[in-house]
């Protein structure tokens, strides 16, 4: 009996390994069925079109991001510097610190790119945007920032700025610079 969840999470997995190696363009159903060791009509079963599996690629990113967000829970009201601390501890889980973190950098920014020719990948990006932007309103508002909404948009900037250097030969700076960057930001808040 086959499992449609794991044969779903399975093409996932996939998709995503080849558009970290070749972009949007390199998850093609036939690659995609090779790399997932299944045929052709068991992607097309699951997904209707390029897109679509684009969309579910960039999903399973943003989840994982999520669930590695749960990781860290908020502290009690009144302590600026714990809020700070957790604060960081969140932004670091969401840029290319580690190989995994790096994965979905590069997939996120071949997702974001892709929309603005790709209607399809419009609502799941900005859902993705406006999700970030409450997370970090949040986060900035317990450690006491005067305008958490415009330091979150400031913030989102340097979150998108920071991934896009490591990930691409813009900028590649290293995780250590990263890292260092995001303690200074932070500590300046």
């Amino acid at each position: 009996m086959v499992d449609a969840d794991e044969r779903r999470r399975r093409i996932v997995d996939a998709a995503l390994r080849l558009v970290v190696i070749g972009g949007l363009a390199a998850a093609t159903f036939r690659k995609v069925a090779a790399e997932a060791g299944l045929n052709v009509g068991s992607v097309r079963h699951y997904f209707a079109d390029h897109e679509s599996l684009g969309v579910a690629v960039v999903t399973e990113v943003g989840d994982r991001m999520g669930r590695r967000l749960t990781r860290h829970p908020a502290p009690g009201e009144g302590d600026r510097e714990a809020a700070k601390r957790h604060l960081l501890a969140v932004v670091e889980e969401l840029v290319p610190l580690d190989d995994e973190r790096h994965r979905e950098a590069i997939v996120l920014m071949e997702v974001i790119a892709a929309s603005r020719i790709t209607p399809a990948f419009e609502p799941v990006v900005r859902q993705m945007a406006s999700d970030l932007h409450q997370v970090l309103t949040e986060g900035l508002a317990a450690a006491g920032v005067a305008d958490p909404a415009q330091e979150a948009i400031h913030l989102a900037a340097l979150i998108s700025g920071l991934s896009l250097d490591a990930v691409t030969p813009h900028g590649a700076i290293d995780r250590t610079t990263i890292r260092a960057v995001l303690d200074q930001h932070i500590a300046d808040v």
